[in-house]
């Protein structure tokens, strides 16, 4: 086998047999491989897509997808994608060739590849002659399975892509060990004690959605999600406070617990400060589960920190415990609570409503309604929702993230919905929707240019000093890339539209007004005295 051949054996092994990208004169050989060995490839419109794509893969299906660029500026156009992945912890393997001469002026040449790489991934290996296929092969497992994750960027020198080896590797099935054993011990004596016991469930927790559910039911605790866990428990579950932990009665709802145990979070300012009020939470005892150690004082520094694989940690912290019973009522209490919120809107809840009941899976960008999703939207079960406004916060995710959802769930309704502004960055790939048959309906929320921007500035100035894009006819284009469309002018339209959109063998967008759906003027703003 070739060395091309050996790395893509490596990520086959690992159950890594999706990728998407673009091919290159470059990566051919790489192209070769994945080709040979019988992996699915989907080709994109742009790099950036490709590792969106491979994120949205792995948040909707808890699996692993790569992506296989050209080195220079298919790696550089992929790298906004690849932090929005990292921030985020979502696992992915980028596979790219490497340029190893000191020649100048040479095709693609970025001599500082690596350094990028080595800054922007978890983790970062270039292949040498001294490379052996168990030292990718071991680094490769101790990635996926031993680390918090993230992506991997493996680079192959075009030098040694016709070198020869022979292939021998076993996976073997590590488990990370608690490096505090006694830390469990300490962690069960702190519940046993608590009265008013919570749980915060980060996207970590999701590999222990069960063992979440039983500890909370075991020690009465209720369980505040992060946008990435949410759906972690049942939609009726009456300990599943949903919202989100930015608003304020969460924030206090947290806060007033004399015992929290937070399970693989980074208590961060996107999910725990959305507002941008710079207030730290207070938090009276801490328990913190995470399998990075540098996240287990993270932000808000831990009274126990305990690391380690979260379904392993929390099935130690079993115990015995008379009820409460007060779980529920704080829950209810609290549900009442968030629901006078001046950012609950009705309008935007109804809205989202009717896409949630449509749809299996909701992909999300960096757009007014999912703002609002925030606190708004509650999926049935975990991987039912996620966006970009997390970590990088990036704008284009939600076109391509879909498409790669829909792939790893072909049989589930996967929808996307993304702003007129952000939707201009991705929009060409919603074309490689139609090339592979996706019926995922595109629904754009259109409020004509950059609304939350015009917001932000209209704290400061009665003037604007930019010029927001304005969107293509989307009528017109969906007859250029063999879509169909929609544009519904009410709930009910929007909820025959989806429907619609599924019943169809090709992908649709669905245009939505803003104007037709809620009342712009209205809609509170939070960069003018967010929270008290």
């Amino acid at each position: 086998m070739n060395l091309c051949e050996v790395v893509v054996r490596l990520c086959r092994d690992v159950n890594i047999s999706v990728f998407f990208g673009v091919p290159g004169i470059h990566n051919l050989p790489i192209y070769a491989a994945l080709n040979k060995l019988e992996t699915k490839l989907y080709t994109t419109r742009h790099e950036q897509s490709a590792a969106f794509m491979a994120d949205g893969y792995a948040r909707a299906t808890g699996k692993v997808a790569g992506c296989v660029l050209i080195d220079g500026p298919g790696f550089l156009n992929a790298t906004t994608a690849i932090g929005q992945a990292n921030a985020d912890s979502i696992p992915m393997v980028v596979l790219t060739p490497c340029f190893d001469s000191k020649r100048t002026g040479v095709l693609h040449q970025l001599p500082g590849q690596g350094r990028i790489s080595r800054e922007l991934c978890r983790t970062h290996i270039r292949l040498t002659e001294e490379v052996s296929p168990e030292t990718i092969g071991f680094q490769l497992q101790n990635h996926l399975s031993n680390k918090r994750p993230g992506v991997l960027h493996i680079e192959i020198p075009m030098t040694l892509f016709d070198r020869q080896t022979d292939f021998s590797f076993e996976f073997r099935e590590d488990q990370v060990v608690p490096e505090q054993n006694d830390g469990i011990v300490q962690a069960k004596n702190f519940l046993q004690q608590a009265n008013t016991t919570l749980i915060i469930a980060g996207g970590g927790s999701l590999s222990a959605v069960r063992e979440i559910q039983q500890l909370a039911e075991t020690i009465d605790a209720p369980v505040v999600n992060t946008t990435a866990s949410k759906g972690i428990l049942p939609l009726d579950h009456p300990l599943r406070v949903g919202a989100s932990p930015s608003l304020p009665e969460v924030r206090q709802f947290i806060e007033l617990a004399d015992t929290v145990v937070a399970v693989g979070t980074e208590l961060g300012e996107t999910d725990f400060d959305f507002f941008l009020t710079g207030k730290e939470l207070d938090i009276k005892q801490l328990i913190r589960i995470d399998i990075d150690p540098s996240q287990l004082h993270a932000n808000v520094r831990a009274d126990l920190p305990i690391r380690g694989l979260a379904k392993d940690v929390i099935l130690g912290l079993y115990l015995t415990k008379e009820a409460v019973n007060s779980g529920a009522e704080r829950v209810g209490a609290l549900s009442t609570l968030i629901q006078k919120n001046r950012f609950y809107d009705t309008r935007m809840r109804d809205f989202l409503s009717v896409i949630q009941d449509r749809t299996d899976v909701l992909v999300g960008d960096s757009a007014q309604p999912n703002y609002f999703a925030l606190w708004l939207y509650e999926p049935r079960f975990p991987r039912s929702y996620f966006h970009s406004v997390t970590g990088f916060g990036t704008l284009g995710y939600g076109i391509p993230a879909a498409i790669g959802a829909k792939v790893g769930r072909l049989n589930d309704r996967v929808a996307c919905l993304i702003g007129d502004g952000g939707a201009g960055y991705t929009l060409a790939e919603v074309q490689t929707a139609t090339q592979f048959e996706l019926n995922i309906p595109f629904i754009i929320w259109n409020n004509y240019g950059f609304k939350e921007i015009d917001k932000a500035v209209s704290v400061e100035s009665s003037s604007r000093y930019y010029d927001s894009p304005r969107p293509p006819c989307y009528r017109a284009l969906t007859d250029a890339f063999g879509m169909e469309y929609s544009f519904p002018q009410n709930l009910a339209e929007l909820d025959s539209a989806v429907e619609m959109a599924f019943s169809r063998s090709c992908p649709t967008i669905i245009e939505v007004e803003e104007s037709r759906f809620v009342d712009s003027v209205s809609l509170e703003n939070w960069f003018k005295e967010p929270l008290s």
